[in-house]
């Protein structure tokens, strides 16, 4: 367990040995959360980091599951993931009636903002 969790888990059992602490559930409840209050600047940035993290994961499934239809058509010819999202290097169709379709391969930066995918053209591939 990280030290992270380790705290985390000190501070759920403190909760609950105060709270079983007194015979008087009020004032156990009182005391339990008395102990929250000293430790809620960590919980909120745990369960913001969490947040995130739980945000980062669902914009990857995302893409990736766009990333493997569009490979499954055979535009997609590469993808690299990082921290700040991910290049895509695909091949695009024009939409006209084009004998040269599809055109490139060109590099994409895919991001996640507002709940939305990002594509940031970057040049040809």
């Amino acid at each position: 367990m990280s030290e992270v969790g380790k705290t985390l888990r000190e501070i759920h059992n403190t909760m609950l040995e105060a709270y079983r602490s007194e015979r008087d559930k009020e004032a156990g409840a009182e005391k339990a959360l008395n102990v929250y209050q000293r430790n809620v600047a960590l919980i909120d940035d745990v369960a913001g980091a969490l947040e995130a993290i739980l945000d980062f994961k669902k914009a990857l499934e995302e893409g990736l599951r766009e990333i493997r239809e569009q490979r499954a058509k055979g535009e997609v010819r590469a993808v690299r993931i990082h921290a700040g999202g991910c290049l895509v290097i695909k091949l695009v169709p024009c939409g006209k009636h084009c004998s040269g379709c599809p055109h490139g391969p060109y590099a994409y930066q895919v991001t996640k903002a507002g709940g939305r995918q990002i594509w940031k053209y970057l040049g040809r591939a």
